[in-house]
């Protein structure tokens, strides 16, 4: 009886032992941290991991830096020369999650989902805005989604640079 038992708990550790294999992937976002000094930007920081969904194996992205840190560090570079004085950004609730969609008639497609809030004040006038940006690629079975997370990043910032200008452009033509 005991052996049986024991037969049972060694049977079932090992069958707990398989499937549900995780990948997790580092992901080396430094180069596009680029240092600057635009201290009026703020973006409230972020921690976590990110798993990629809809793919059957289970692949979970670990961000040397956070999403958060790579986005201010991207707007503090590219909004530099926008500053006046009295000029604030303030982002916050930045959220990213990616997804791959498969059809059956087409490649599947990776897409990042990046968002935030973004509050705008030059000189008492405030714009807020919830920014949101999906930018996709074709993937493969091969496909390194370390590496294709950085590019999506990298392209979802670019977007969002723009729309952060924009704000600014709006709260600096009510000053006329």
């Amino acid at each position: 009886m005991f052996k049986q038992v024991l037969m049972m708990g060694a049977l079932t550790l090992s069958l707990c032992a398989c499937g549900g294999q995780k990948t997790r992937e580092t992901v080396a976002l430094d180069p596009l941290v680029v240092p600057a000094s635009a201290p009026w930007i703020s973006v409230e920081p972020t921690q976590g991991d990110l798993q990629v969904r809809g793919i059957d194996e289970k692949v979970i992205l670990s961000p040397s830096r956070p999403v958060s840190e790579v986005l201010q560090a991207q707007l503090r570079s590219a909004l530099q020369s926008a500053y006046m004085s009295n000029l604030t950004v303030a982002c916050e609730h930045v959220k990213t999650d990616m997804r791959v969609k498969h059809a059956d008639d087409a490649p599947s497609i990776a897409t990042l989902d990046v968002s935030m809030h973004c509050t705008t004040n030059a000189r008492g006038f405030v714009t807020r805005s919830d920014l949101h940006s999906q930018p996709s690629a074709p993937v493969s079975a091969q496909t390194d989604y370390s590496k294709l997370f950085v590019s999506l990043l990298d392209e979802a910032s670019k977007e969002m640079i723009g729309k952060v200008q924009a704000d600014i452009d709006a709260s600096k033509s009510n000053l006329k």
